[in-house]
């Protein structure tokens, strides 16, 4: 039984729907594959989308940003995390190593740890890297020339990315320079299904009411305009992690729809977001419109923002817009946009299976 090593970033849900595509595809190839997902992120999120045996370790794999909200950085926050995470660092490397020899792993995968890249430099794995970005990279900018500390943790990140024998770079992915040898594919994302179910049906809407899928990853929205939301005519929303009173009309919670996210997706008309990977490349694969909020301090954004508007179609909405809730304008107007004449690349997984494969052969 050909045993894989998962080790996925639990900074929001990204990582992971980066990796799933793959290892569905690669499970079509290889008999009795079996993958160890070493991650925080939660198991539902594979029930609904990983198609190969699994099990899951909840052991934390990275930092990657303290976050107050999907859109804001603690950054003094991560720089102390990051400080308290590299503390025993051998230690934990050791321990790590230990573990993929106990589950006699035949290859590493890391989105994107360095700490499981390291470790499997010890144990004398295989190990891949799968990514749009690394956090080398989104911590470059935050740095303070006067903190050694903050250039230590940098350059100890990138020391530990350099032992990887591949990066496996998604597009649109940021220039990685810490990996030595870099093979470029297309965009990888979970392909959603045909709908099971009538999500408009479900929340109740009436003919001609459009849909807004307010998507912002993993990490929670700490509020939202309500009272604005309801004033929208002509709009529902849908969104997780808020509680609602018994008299909103227009605004309904995901959780109390039980249909996959994919299948929610693919029945919206507006997706309002962060440039966030799985959302922005999932939305324009299936030519679903976007309202965007920008962080402006995160690495990968602009190359998002520009995919966005290359393949799809697409407006920004301010800060001050969003928190406000003056939404109804740009809805509006990003309906009436036209469809790109450049469709999107294809999520070609073929090459990536073939050198995964050569791996697990070696």
């Amino acid at each position: 039984m050909p045993i894989i090593w998962c080790s996925i970033s639990a900074h929001g849900f990204g990582h992971a729907a980066q990796v799933i595509p793959v290892l569905n595809k690669l499970g079509t190839v290889v008999d009795n594959l079996h993958v160890i997902l070493r991650t925080c992120v939660p198991s539902s999120f594979f029930q609904e989308n990983l198609q190969v045996s699994w099990d899951l370790q909840a052991i934390p794999q990275d930092i990657g940003c303290m976050q107050r909200g999907p859109l804001d950085i603690d950054i003094e926050g991560t720089w102390a995390a990051y400080q308290e995470f590299h503390e025993n660092w051998d230690q934990r490397v050791c321990q790590e190593a230990q573990a993929m020899q106990d589950a006699k792993a035949n290859l590493v995968i890391s989105n994107i740890s360095h700490l499981a890249i390291a470790s499997a430099f010890q144990a004398n794995s295989p190990v891949v890297a799968i990514a749009s970005l690394s956090w080398d990279q989104v911590l470059e900018p935050f740095i303070q020339h006067s903190r050694t500390d903050h250039r230590a943790i940098y350059e100890h990140i990138r020391q530990e990315y350099a032992k990887a024998d591949r990066l496996i770079r998604l597009h649109p992915g940021i220039e990685m320079p810490a990996f030595s040898s870099i093979t470029d594919t297309g965009p990888s994302f979970p392909l959603a299904g045909a709908p099971s179910q009538d999500v408009r049906k479900l929340l109740g809407m009436e003919r001609g009411e459009k849909l807004v899928f307010i998507a912002f990853g993993g990490v929670p929205l700490t509020g939202l305009p309500l009272e604005q939301m309801e004033s929208c005519e002509g709009f529902h929303f849908l969104v997780g992690g808020i509680l609602l009173n018994s008299t909103a009309r227009r605004v309904h919670r995901i959780e109390d729809v039980t249909m996959p996210f994919g299948e929610i997706l693919r029945q919206t008309d507006v997706v309002m977001t962060k440039p966030g990977y799985a959302t922005i490349v999932s939305a324009v694969h299936y030519g679903i419109p976007l309202v965007y909020v920008r962080r402006h301090n995160f690495v990968d954004e602009q190359r998002l923002v520009d995919y966005v508007h290359q393949h799809g179609r697409a407006l920004e909405l301010t800060r001050e817009d969003f928190e406000t809730g003056a939404w109804e304008k740009t809805l509006q107007a990003v309906l009436t946009l036209p469809a790109s004449l450049e469709p999107p690349p294809k999520p070609d997984l073929e090459e990536v299976v073939g050198l995964l494969k050569d791996y697990l052969k070696a």
